[in-house]
C-alpha cells in the first residue's frame, strides 16, 4: 500500500469511541490517520455534559463541523442522526456524506430509511446491497476488518495462561437462537463469554486472551440455525471472523456466502452448514494440531494483509471520491 495515500484529506468521523468494547471507532480513526487523513472525531453516544444537557448527535456534529471544512464526513451506523439531519448539515458545511452501517440486514429498515441520505453508504453484508439500491442509496459492499496489534497471538515464549486455556470458544451475546447451537458443543470443552452468559461479557486485553487461549474459536452468526429467521440472516461475515483469524485462532464459523470472498475454506477457515456439522468438525480439529496451527498461520497472514481496518479505509475513501 501506498504510505499516505490520502494525506490532507479532511475527515470528521462519527463513532463510538470505546476502549472496551470492540474498539471499532478508535481503530478507524488510527486506520483514517495511517492513511494521512487529519481526523476530527464525534462521539456517537451522549457522554458527560452532552447527556446531561440533552445535546443530540446532529447538534454536537454541528459543533465539530463549524471547527473547520470537512472533506468527508463518515458516519459509523448513525441510527440517531436522522435523514433530515443530514441533510440540513451537508447543504450548510458542505463534503461528501458517508455511512458505514454494521448491522444489516438485522436493521435492514432502519439502514434502508438512512442510507438514501447520503453520497456513499456501505454494508458489510452483499445480500443487502440490492435493497440499499431500490430504496435509492448509493450503495457499496465492504467488509469489516480488523486491528492485528491489538488482536495477535500470545508470544510463543509467554507459559500458557490457565485461565484462558480452553478447548473451544464462543465470545458473544446469549439468545435463543444460539443456544441450541452450542448446546451441540457440550460435551466438547465449550466455554462460552459474552452477554447473558453465566461467565459475563470480555472486554479489551481479556477479550484478546480469551480468542486466543482457545484450541478452536466458534463463531456462530445471528440467526443461524433452526430457531432462526431466515429473512435476518444474510450473507455478510460478523467482525469475529476477522478477529479470530487476526488473533491467530483457528476458526469453526458458520457458512456465511460472504466469508469466502475474503478465508479459503479448509485452509484459512472451517464452515459448518447445520448444528451437527459444527459438532463434528470441532472434534476433528480438536484432534489434529497440525492442522489446527496450518489453519491459525493461513488466517492470520491473510488478516493482515489484507483485511486490516486501513485496507478497509482505503478502499471507503477510493469507491467515495470516485
Amino acid at each position: 500500500m501506498t504510505a499516505r495515500p490520502f494525506g490532507g484529506l479532511r475527515v470528521v468521523l462519527v463513532a463510538a469511541f470505546n476502549r472496551r468494547y470492540h474498539r471499532s471507532g478508535l481503530a478507524l480513526a488510527a486506520a483514517l490517520t495511517a492513511l494521512g487523513c487529519e481526523v476530527r472525531r464525534c462521539e456517537e453516544r451522549r457522554r458527560g455534559w452532552n447527556a446531561f444537557f440533552g445535546r443530540s448527535l446532529a447538534t454536537r456534529l454541528a459543533a465539530r463541523l463549524r471547527q473547520g471544512p470537512a472533506d468527508i464526513v463518515l458516519t459509523f451506523k448513525g441510527a440517531s442522526l436522522a435523514p433530515a439531519d443530514v441533510g440540513e448539515l451537508r447543504r450548510r458545511f458542505g463534503g461528501r456524506w458517508v455511512n458505514w452501517f454494521p448491522d444489516d440486514p438485522h436493521l435492514l429498515e432502519l439502514s434502508t430509511h438512512l442510507a438514501p441520505a447520503y453520497d456513499c453508504f456501505f454494508t458489510h453484508d452483499s445480500s443487502s446491497v440490492a435493497r440499499h439500491r431500490s430504496a435509492g442509496a448509493r450503495a457499496h459492499y465492504l467488509a469489516f476488518g480488523c486491528d492485528p496489534e491489538y488482536l495477535r497471538p500470545p508470544p510463543p515464549s509467554l507459559p500458557p495462561d490457565a485461565r484462558w486455556a480452553t478447548p473451544l470458544v464462543f465470545v458473544g451475546s446469549r439468545d435463543d437462537v444460539r443456544e441450541p447451537v452450542l448446546r451441540e458443543l457440550a460435551n466438547v470443552g465449550l466455554v462460552s463469554w459474552g452477554p447473558g452468559w453465566p461467565r459475563g461479557p470480555l472486554y479489551g486485553e481479556d477479550f484478546v486472551r480469551a480468542l486466543a487461549g482457545a484450541a478452536v474459536g466458534v463463531n456462530i452468526h445471528q440467526q443461524f440455525g433452526d430457531r432462526g429467521d431466515p429473512a435476518r440472516y444474510g450473507t455478510g461475515a460478523n467482525m469475529r471472523v476477522f478477529e479470530l483469524a487476526a488473533v491467530g485462532t483457528p476458526q469453526l464459523s458458520d457458512a456465511k456466502a460472504d466469508i469466502a470472498r475474503h478465508f479459503t475454506p479448509d485452509r484459512e477457515i472451517v464452515l459448518y452448514r447445520s448444528a451437527a456439522e459444527l459438532a463434528d468438525r470441532a472434534r476433528a480439529l480438536l484432534a489434529d494440531a497440525t492442522r489446527r496451527r496450518t489453519l491459525a498461520a493461513a488466517a492470520r497472514e491473510r488478516a493482515v494483509r489484507e483485511h486490516t481496518w486501513r485496507h478497509r479505509m482505503e478502499e471507503l475513501l477510493t469507491v467515495t471520491l470516485r
